[in-house]
């Protein structure tokens, strides 16, 4: 089916409004803090909505696709687990409330602060190298989803010479985010990474109602416990054992790292930075618990949706279309990828197509000029920089900043076109992260929260942590690096996937960071790096009057809390503990009498209902505030100047450019 001019419009539309962001922005970019992080001017709304469309991606739906087709509803089940622990990160402000209060631009920078220059340098590679591989992969999958979705030929004739349609579409795609990143910086990204997420938020409510009214849902149900094979149940949690790669201990190992490796990341670096205060980063992230609702419902509702149409005879007229077309794709891990993207093909009508490609399109958008941003950023801030003896003229630094996201961008390229991969995305997420993530948690947590932590400590850490990761992704992907049988599985691969891998780093680091610790005698001064008390040069910690008891406090309400925020955050409180004993109980149930198939059909039928309702809710309710909040951005960026010297630099164990303390 060829894409009606319909869609195209609608795709039309969507990038023309961008692009007027895009120019508007342009003016606001007047030093480096502006073009790092959007002279810490944004609110809780706007960080809320664009750095969680930021995070999604083409790539991320693509990998969701994945995971739910092969798993059904059972990742939700054990992903219940992550609710109180997502939480208690977000009420408690973990990690990112105290590293937005060490006022840095990099999380490298905060280690120039806790640690030294050196590992600054160090730990900025580090988290390159693994950003740079991790991102390898975007754009190729994007491009080849719109490759495929919307027709293209493989080859187009540019003066009589054939070119590859793919090799185009990467083209485009790579310097689209390239010249969001460079143009406007983290404004731009963010103004537009907002009104991209504005969008999805209602498209995503739009082709939910769609697929709720579309298909009969027993016929899913039905489907699903009728195919499925044994230890594979797409209904049934706890009959996932045979399904090896997205079984019950791949997502027990995403809860715990989850809080192990919270804001160490630094695909949305801007983000961290950006927030107006501490407190309102604080808040965006209990906003994030509510914004993702219809978002994860129509991620997993679209590929069930998929599984019954390519499972159930009734549909072979979409499904003979789709197995036909799929045939002409080389390799069973793009097979897999592009899947449920070609049913979809088959199945939406004039319209919703071209929503579904607008919502796409800004997914990758938003995603590469996020991550493209952050990536070049990091090589100049924490690789480049360290070295200077002077500093950089706000023109001169933000014309590198330019040109090193541009070499990302060439880097993209290259790997996107001769890489292959064999991995699932998600399995690629987790083992190139690890190269950065394996180490980096302990090092974050122990240097914003342990006084006792030491430089030589982090060292270690980082470095085991890495070293296992590399050496797994090595054996992972050459066979003769495995002398013995025991190592590889049946299907040829390494007996332990990249979740594994990780969490073998993860809790060896730790332990390395602890031990080395504690046979040191260094006290650090917290207080002065995190601004508090007499260091709060900037006067970021604002009171509000409200008292809370030792309880609460516990929890993480303090007196920074309007009336509203309690609101909010006793809401949090609620849904998750709901969730939670829902999870108990009905997991004593099983072990003690066993829960049927019709048990859990009736369970999810009740937890789509709810997810839905309350989706459309907060669909609403985000409109209203992001509307606001933007206002509000604009306003503090023409009224707030931020000083030049404040570029990242760390002088005398101080941000450069801040103030004495009292």
């Amino acid at each position: 089916m060829e894409v009606h001019w319909i869609d195209w419009s609608i795709l039309g539309a969507l990038f023309a409004g961008l692009l007027w962001l895009l120019l508007y922005c342009r003016k606001f970019v007047r030093n480096t803090a502006d073009f790092l992080a959007a002279n810490r001017c944004a609110e809780r709304y706007i960080l809320a909505i664009a750095s969680g469309i930021g995070a999604v991606g083409a790539i991320s739906i693509i990998a969701f696709f994945e995971l739910y087709y092969n798993a059904g509803f059972t990742p939700v089940w054990w992903t219940m687990l992550s609710g109180p622990v997502a939480l208690i990160i977000a009420i408690s402000g973990w990690v990112y409330y105290r590293r937005r209060e060490t006022r840095t631009l990099t999380l490298a920078q905060f280690f120039e602060m806790r640690y030294s220059r050196n590992f600054r340098v160090f730990a900025g590679i580090l988290m390159w190298i693994s950003g740079l591989l991790n991102y390898g992969i975007f754009p190729a999958v994007s491009a080849r989803f719109f490759l495929f979705y919307c027709g293209f030929p493989e080859y187009v004739r540019f003066c009589g010479v054939p070119v590859e349609s793919y090799a185009l579409l990467l083209t485009l795609f790579i310097g689209l985010g390239a010249a969001f990143a460079c143009f406007g910086g983290q404004i731009a990204i963010m103004v537009t990474d907002f009104a991209q997420g504005m969008f999805c938020n209602v498209a995503f409510l739009i082709l939910m109602v769609f697929f709720l009214y579309q298909f009969d849902w027993n016929d899913i149900f039905t489907t699903m416990a009728a195919t499925a094979p044994a230890g594979k149940s797409l209904l049934n949690p706890f009959d996932t054992i045979a399904n090896k790669d997205f079984s019950a201990f791949y997502f027990l190992i995403g809860i715990v790292a989850i809080f192990y490796t919270s804001g160490a990341w630094q695909g949305n670096m801007g983000y961290t930075g950006a927030a107006k205060t501490p407190h309102e980063a604080k808040m965006a992230a209990l906003l994030g618990q509510w914004r993702g609702l219809i978002q994860g419902l129509l991620f997993m509702v679209i590929p069930i949706c998929a599984y019954l149409i390519m499972n159930n005879a009734a549909f072979g007229d979409i499904a003979a279309p789709v197995r036909a077309s799929l045939e002409h794709v080389e390799g069973a891990q793009l097979q897999k990828q592009l899947l449920v993207p070609m049913v979809l093909k088959q199945l939406l009508p004039v319209g919703l197509s071209g929503i579904f490609i607008a919502v796409m399109f800004a997914a990758m958008l938003s995603t590469d000029n996020t991550y493209m941003h952050s990536w070049g950023s990091i090589f100049i801030q924490d690789v480049v920089m360290p070295f200077r003896k002077r500093p950089f003229k706000p023109e001169t630094h933000i014309r590198l900043l330019r040109l090193s996201i541009l070499g990302v961008g060439a880097f993209a390229w290259l790997f996107s076109y001769f890489f292959r991969q064999t991995e699932y995305i998600m399995m690629w997420f987790a083992i190139t992260g690890a190269v950065w993530l394996g180490g980096a948690g302990v090092v974050i947590i122990g240097g914003l929260y342990w006084k006792r932590g030491t430089t030589a400590a982090a060292w270690t850490a980082l470095i085991i942590g890495s070293t296992i990761a590399v050496a797994g992704i090595l054996i992972e992907k050459y066979e003769w690096l495995r002398p013995f049988d025991w190592m590889t599985r049946e299907e040829g691969k390494f007996i332990w996937n990249g979740q594994i891998i990780y969490f073998g780093a993860l809790v060896i680091s730790t332990l390395s960071y602890i031990g080395i610790s504690l046979a040191g005698r260094t006290r650090f001064n917290l207080d002065r790096m995190l601004h508090r008390g007499r260091y709060d040069t900037a006067n970021e910690h604002i009171e509000t009057g409200f008292k809370a008891n030792r309880w609460l406090k516990m929890l993480g309400l303090t007196g920074e809390f309007t009336f509203t925020d309690r609101l909010l955050f006793y809401a949090n409180i609620a849904w998750s503990a709901v969730w939670l004993a829902v999870f108990a109980a009905m997991t004593l149930y099983h072990v003690c009498v066993g829960i049927s198939t019709a048990g859990w059909v009736l369970f999810w039928k009740i937890w789509v209902g709810i997810s839905f309702v309350l989706g459309v809710g907060t669909t609403a309710w985000f409109l209203v505030g992001g509307s606001l909040n933007i206002r509000g951005l604009f306003r503090s960026l023409r009224e707030v100047r931020s000083c030049d010297d404040d570029d990242g630099r760390v002088v005398d164990g101080r941000n450069a450019g801040e103030g004495e303390e009292a």
